[in-house]
């Protein structure tokens, strides 16, 4: 039997032994490599916790003391071991657990994150508030995989040392890494925390020697000890110490009985209210050799399919590198910005042909756009490519830094739209409504991987603040034109026209309307296709010839609905005086999409092909002299409708 098996409840650490806690280390690491290795899933920076996370359950006592893990994708070994082992195998799957942590799911996870930089002031927070608690808890907040990187993080540091709250530890999980390389001061900070190899070889020989004598363990503990000292004469640690903090470390973060000792040391010395900082070093990947060598690629890498390449589509990410490549090589002035993601957004492939033209900043969304702005404020033609979902963390620098000064800086919005597995904290479907909000931006999307290419285009040279979004994904297999051009800013196209209703579709939704188009002619309902290319400013004239045709006009959007393209679109039609009562609006309602693949996702809430034909009949039953039924709208027979208002997963 295996001793993870014996683990229900973190309390049931305790009673291991060391020998029996090493043995429990391999085995989470197993069944985490098992698992995601066919779920998908972050699994370079678990692998680099299990060590860890075990001590901190062995050391506190959860859910009563509470765990803040800052962005929470190196949760998995906690939720092995807080009663959820038996459903781990359904991680990420639709109605499974979720890839971070999640209070719905359990007592143990004290906060639903995915964006770094969180961890330290929702810890601060709570402990503020447990102050007042006459059995205080301990509020641990473990921070890592590149959040400090992160201004917030710095902001809470900062208050910390002002409040000094009592049992507030944090436990810093340095693996050098955010997605991809760290970067900055903290490398060259952590570059000079190893000590000459010289010193750790001695350290090596005389941990096997003392191992062979009697008494040997006891011994090791002393000498551990004293080579903490030691370290802490020769490393920088002062930069805490000035701070307020006090520091203990480095820990090695795969030796547990070190582990455990620090954090009982750390836990102690934050009884009185003194800001304390436990640093610990982990090795991203540990244990799985092909994430060990490649931390940045095994970090999230997707199911086995994913990883088999050889398709012959391209990602939309890879065509907006391969379009950006083009651009650079023509016009020295632009440059690109990536917050940490150099790998994701595909610009890992553009910073190989132009290394002084591509920059990392880290995970710092603000600072991104406000150095955009510099950049395009001195000359450059600055292009800044970050996932939806974290651009909205820069709001006010979009506004303030850029559109304020209506500098020529073009945003991509990767990933915009449903994201799947990642679930509600990474889902893209917010940036229409708070780019759009914004006098001086363009808000544009492509239809196809082909138009990206040309909007690409568009932006750079547009001399605008031009917001880009495009999907997760492969593209749709178009062929891509040799000659770039550029699109006319606020110009729409008819791709079909139809007598009985016209689809008003944006960016990825322009694919769905056509299918869409195809299955209600099937019907002999006759359906128009408006591919709208901009959100702002909206080709008007096209609205009010679609409106005038056909008198009833769909907007489509995969994108939440409050203050999206519908939105817009109702808005202009108010504005000019036209009958608004022609239009109806169909994207993401008011809630949050949990996580599931991308196609279950747009199932559910009718945002596919079949979906959006089953919608039109909802809202247009006249259109049709029958019923339609699902099986004619390409779904299987006896399959659950789903609801627009309240979609469950």
């Amino acid at each position: 039997m295996r001793i993870l098996d014996r683990i229900n409840k973190p309390q049931d650490l305790k009673t291991l032994n060391q020998e029996e806690i090493r043995q429990l280390s391999q085995e989470c690491r197993d069944v985490i490599i098992e698992t995601i290795t066919k779920r998908g899933g972050h699994l370079a920076s678990n692998l680099g916790v299990v060590e860890l996370t075990l001590a901190l359950h062995r050391c506190f006592d959860s859910p009563k003391d509470r765990f803040v893990w800052d962005t929470s994708n190196q949760c998995y070994t906690h939720k092995l071991v807080t009663g959820r082992r038996d459903q781990f195998a359904s991680i990420r799957t639709p109605g499974g657990l979720s890839g971070f942590a999640e209070p719905m799911e359990s007592d143990h996870d004290t906060l639903a994150a995915g964006h770094a930089g969180t961890g330290l002031s929702y810890a601060l927070g709570m402990s503020i508030a447990l102050q007042q608690d006459p059995q205080q808890p301990y509020v641990v907040a473990i921070v890592g995989d590149g959040a400090m990187t992160s201004g917030p993080s710095y902001e809470a540091l900062n208050n910390m040392v002002h409040q000094k709250p009592k049992r507030l530890v944090v436990v810093l999980n340095d693996n050098g890494w955010s997605i991809s390389e760290n970067v900055g001061w903290l490398v060259q900070w952590r570059n000079k925390l190893f000590l000459h190899p010289k010193f750790k070889q001695w350290v090596d020989a005389g941990h096997k020697l003392l191992g062979k004598l009697p008494h040997g363990e006891q011994a090791w503990g002393l000498a551990r000890r004293i080579k903490t000292s030691v370290e802490g004469l020769f490393l920088p640690n002062l930069i805490w110490e000035e701070m307020g903090f006090h520091y203990l470390g480095p820990i090695d973060g795969h030796q547990q009985e070190e582990l455990e000792e620090a954090l009982q040391q750390v836990k102690k010395t934050s009884e009185d209210g003194t800001p304390v900082v436990l640093h610990v070093l982990t090795h991203k990947g540990r244990g799985y050799n092909q994430a060990e060598d490649n931390p940045c690629k095994f970090h999230q890498p997707g199911t086995p399919s994913a990883w088999a390449g050889g398709t012959p589509r391209y990602t939309y990410s890879q065509v907006f590198a391969k379009t950006l490549i083009q651009l650079m090589k023509k016009d020295e002035k632009i440059v690109a910005i990536s917050a940490a993601m150099l790998e994701g957004t595909a610009l890992g492939e553009v910073k190989k042909l132009f290394p002084d033209r591509v920059y990392d900043v880290g995970i710092a969304e603000e600072h991104a756009v406000i150095m955009a702005a510099g950049m395009a404020k001195a000359g450059l033609r600055p292009v800044v490519s970050i996932y939806s979902t974290f651009l909205q963390r820069s709001f006010d620098q979009l506004i303030h830094d850029v559109c304020l000064q209506s500098l020529p800086v073009t945003i991509c919005v990767d990933r915009a739209g449903l994201v799947g597995d990642d679930g509600k904290t990474h889902q893209g479907v917010f940036d229409i409504t708070y780019t759009r909000c914004a006098p001086n931006m363009v808000v544009a999307a492509p239809k196809d991987e082909n138009e990206l290419q040309h909007l690409l285009y568009t932006a750079i040279t547009s001399g605008k603040p031009f917001t880009l979004r495009y999907p997760r994904g492969m593209g749709l297999g178009i062929e891509l034109e040799d000659q770039l051009k550029k699109i006319p800013l606020g110009t729409g196209e008819w791709l079909r026209q139809g007598k009985d209703l016209t689809f008003v579709a944006y960016g990825s939704m322009v694919s769905v309307a056509l299918e869409a188009s195809k299955i209600l002619e099937n019907q002999g309902i006759e359906c128009g296709v408006l591919h709208a290319r901009f959100a702002k400013p909206l080709d008007s004239s096209l609205l009010h010839q679609a409106s005038k045709n056909t008198k009833r006009l769909l907007t489509l959007e995969e994108h939440l609905l409050t203050g999206g393209f519908g939105s817009a679109v109702l808005e202009t039609f108010q504005q000019e005086g036209w009958n608004t009562s022609t239009i109806r609006t169909h994207g993401i309602p008011d809630q949050f999409i949990e996580h599931a693949p991308q196609a279950v996702q747009r199932e559910k809430l009718k945002l596919d092909a079949a979906g959006v034909a089953e919608k039109v009949l909802e809202l247009y039953p006249e259109l049709l002299d029958s019923a339609f039924s699902d099986h004619t709208l390409g779904r299987q027979n006896g399959q659950k409708k789903s609801t627009l208002e309240s979609v469950t997963w």
